[in-house]
């Protein structure tokens, strides 16, 4: 499975550009007002994760490394620009972000930030390519397709129905936090509730819009038919049946993830993007966004006007943010002692549901940093991987965890390309578990990158797997890693 579009001078220009851009807010920093420290060090972060794209003749936009530059998009570059220029108020600015700390204070932590970017790049472009091939011989079964993705459909139904009952319905108002923590002791590591299991059946829905939406591309239906106006009613129900989840528990990125996995089905069934089934998704998934965006309870009165609740979107604690890096870094070890590894190991018990496991330990720490740092009585804040690695292991653990995290995502990338074989079986397992890695790692922390994707592994290639049956025959592929432009299709011949 490969699809590598052609790097032009077009796309060096633009990135040629943000260096022009980070290198003019340097001087207003460095001449002018040191605010623009924010900016300038925002763009450089997002330039450290686009140079190397510049220096390849060929690239594959939704690779691991796409999904990190996403990342530094929406938890850096946009929060800077907002810490810049007081978006969307001073006081929220300075409240809840840089917690009234002068610039000064923000210097090095960025620094070391920035470094930890470059340190991610060597580990991700400077690992070796390695040409193998692996033939998978089993092709999807379009009656097992329809029944799996049926019972998929009803099982995610059910689980958002009961998430709705358990959290009280309508009551308290539409897309707000729920399930979440209420009244959490973090230093007794106090358990809670998330129904984390009812929010991993809800994928399933996911799972399959992701292979239907593959299957139904390699088909080829002529846009317009009676089978294509029921195949698109189908995707639209599954898709609705995706966001409603997400929707409900204020989940608002999740839903965006929603559009591209469904937008990266697309790209490697060599499909072209923009069409009306994917303009159609890309304005249903922007006015429930905007929706959840206005109707969503931030249980804090200082969010109640409509630009603040749109500048709130743009500047959040979510992702390798600079102000949330710096104050970790920074509360390290007087508010936060040094962790020494615990706050990742600990995910290792993280796909045990909390039902079997009353005493399960606090998983995430973003409400540990939240409460000591931030003051937040409900919701947490979560370091992002270098400021956890910093809180693990010191400037060791950045230096060395960085370049490790970079070829991580590498190995597990190449070794999936390495895979031949059904396409609309090898998408969905891909766009599902591994493409999200690097986004959740730097929005996250290392847990989520690494420990979770094996459940969702898990989970979707048993489906793909209840979908599919055997075959005997292959014929011969081109190297997986070739700079073919077109997906590696596959023609093959069931056994009887």
């Amino acid at each position: 499975m490969n699809r590598q579009a052609e790097i032009t001078n077009l796309h060096r220009l633009l990135i040629s550009m943000t260096g022009i851009v980070a290198g003019i807010f340097w001087v207003l920093a460095m001449g002018y007002d040191l605010k623009y420290f924010f900016v300038a060090a925002g763009t450089s972060a997002l330039l450290v994760t686009l140079l190397p794209i510049a220096f390849h003749a060929r690239y594959d936009w939704f690779c691991p490394w796409s999904a990190l530059i996403l990342a530094v998009i929406y938890g850096c570059f946009l929060p800077s620009i907002c810490m810049t220029f007081n978006l969307p108020s001073e006081e929220i600015v300075n409240d809840s972000f840089l917690l009234h700390q002068p610039v000064e204070f923000f210097v090095k932590p960025t620094l070391m930030l920035l470094g930890g970017f470059v340190l991610m790049a060597i580990g991700y472009f400077g690992y070796p390519a390695r040409l193998t091939t692996v033939n998978i011989r089993r092709v999807v079964s379009p009656p097992r397709l329809m029944l799996v993705c049926t019972v998929c459909g009803v099982i995610a139904f059910l689980s958002f129905a009961a998430y709705f009952v358990f959290n009280g319905g309508l009551s308290g108002g539409l897309s707000n936090k729920r399930g979440t923590i209420s009244t959490l002791d973090v230093g007794a590591d106090q358990g809670f509730s998330q129904y984390g299991y009812l929010r991993h059946f809800a994928k399933l829905g996911y799972i399959s819009l992701l292979m239907l939406t593959a299957y139904w591309c390699k088909s080829k239906v002529r846009f317009g038919s009676g089978i294509a106006v029921f195949q698109l009613m189908v995707l639209g129900t599954l898709f609705l049946l995706s966001i409603a989840f997400p929707f409900y528990s204020s989940s608002r990125a999740a839903m965006v993830w929603v559009v591209i996995g469904f937008v990266g089905t697309l790209y490697y069934m060599d499909q072209r993007i923009f069409t009306p089934k994917t303009i159609i998704a890309l304005c249903t998934i922007g006015v429930l966004f905007g929706f959840a965006t206005f109707v969503r309870n931030s249980g804090d009165e200082i969010y109640r006007s409509v630009g603040e609740r749109v500048g709130r979107v743009l500047l959040n604690r979510h992702g390798p943010d600079i102000a949330v890096t710096s104050h970790v870094v920074q509360n390290i070890p007087h508010k936060l002692e040094y962790q020494n590894g615990k706050t990742i190991a600990v995910w290792l018990i993280a796909p045990i549901p909390r039902e079997l496991m009353p005493n399960k330990p606090l998983i995430h720490s973003g409400p540990i940093i939240g409460q000591q740092i931030f003051g937040t009585a409900v919701s947490g804040v979560p370091p992002g991987i270098i400021a956890e690695l910093y809180w693990n292991f010191h400037v060791i653990g950045v230096l060395f965890g960085c370049i490790l995290f970079g070829a991580f995502l590498k190995i597990v990338y190449q070794t999936f390309q390495s895979f031949v074989g059904d396409p609309v079986l090898l998408a969905p397992i891909y766009l599902f578990a591994i493409f999200p890695m690097g986004f959740k790692a730097a929005t996250h922390s290392v847990g989520p990158a690494m420990v979770m994707p094996v459940v969702d592994l898990v989970t979707v290639c048993t489906l793909v797997y209840a979908v599919s049956i055997g075959t005997t025959r292959i014929q011969a592929f081109p190297t997986p890693l070739s700079t073919d432009h077109g997906f590696e299709t596959t023609e093959m011949k069931n056994a009887g």
